[in-house]
Order: structure tokens, then C-alpha cells, then sequence
């Protein structure tokens, strides 16, 4: 593991995670996406210049909150979606606007959209890969190992 909660809290300043036990997964998935992004160049040439760990410290932040952002849209949408059959018989998707817990009452909009870009990954695998890549990239680029390879270099290795 590249990176400890205290630093995600202290260093980074995050706030998206409540606990430890809540940050580790995403952190390990964040982690296994920038491993294939670097080639794996982290586990034998992790980098040793203090700006460039925090560089990839801070990527791993980034991306642990996107990935946990993406699944409770995905979650929300689970539980807010579905039909709305109209007086004239047509049919239209509907989202929860709105919840009323004393006699259960719920709002609903037909045919609402939300543009956002984790809404636009959580609903397309595509867009999702290139969302993550892109986190990546931003995050990494000219970013060097031990070695001074940097860590998006995608051809052959020229050391080791």
C-alpha cells in the first residue's frame, strides 16, 4: 500500500471518508488502476523525491474519492429510479426528487438529467475507464520513478 489514512485526512484533507475500514477498499481499487496505468512501475521504482510521492499519494486521494463517488450515484440511482406510466398510457423514467417520511410521500421527475462526469462514469463503463485514465494522467504526468522513468512511460523499461 502506497498510502495510510492519516495521510489521506491530514496531508491530502479528505473528507469523503468517515473511517479507515471505509477508505481501504477504494484506496486498494485506486491503487490496482494506477498500477496498470504506471505498467507496475511502482512496485519495484517507487518514487523517491518527497513532491513526486506526494504526487502519486495525492493521485491515490483523488481516485479513491472518484471511485467512491461513482458508487453511491450508482447506489442512489438503484433506489431513485424507475417508471411513471402517464394518463395517456405513455411511459417515462422517473428519479426521486424528493421523500416524505410521515405518511410516505415521494416526489418524482420524469425525464430529468444530471450532467456531471460521475454521473456520466457511473452510467457507462467507457466513459468510466477514460475518467480514471484521465485522474491519472493529470495527476502523474511527468512524474518520475526511483529511476527517472516516468511513471506513464508506456515502452520498454530501460532499466532494471
Amino acid at each position: 500500500m502506497y498510502l495510510d489514512f492519516k495521510y489521506y485526512q491530514t496531508e491530502y484533507g479528505g473528507k469523503l471518508f468517515e473511517n479507515e475500514d471505509a477508505f481501504k477498499p477504494y484506496e486498494r481499487k485506486a491503487e490496482r488502476r494506477i498500477n496498470t496505468a504506471t505498467r507496475d512501475k511502482l512496485t519495484f521504482a517507487f518514487p523517491i523525491e518527497e513532491k513526486d510521492v506526494a504526487a502519486v499519494k495525492d493521485c491515490l486521494c483523488e481516485l479513491a474519492e472518484f471511485l467512491l463517488r461513482v458508487d453511491q450515484f450508482q447506489e442512489a440511482a438503484s433506489t431513485s429510479v424507475g417508471v411513471v406510466v402517464q394518463e395517456d398510457g405513455t411511459v417515462k423514467g422517473k428519479v426521486i426528487t424528493s421523500v416524505t417520511s410521515g405518511s410516505e410521500s415521494r416526489g418524482y421527475s420524469a425525464g430529468g438529467t444530471i450532467a456531471t462526469a460521475i454521473a456520466d462514469a457511473a452510467k457507462n463503463r467507457k466513459v468510466f475507464d477514460i475518467a480514471v485514465y484521465t485522474l491519472v494522467k493529470d495527476g502523474l504526468s511527468g512524474v518520475p520513478d526511483a529511476n527517472g522513468v516516468n511513471l506513464l512511460y508506456a515502452g520498454p523499461y530501460p532499466v532494471r
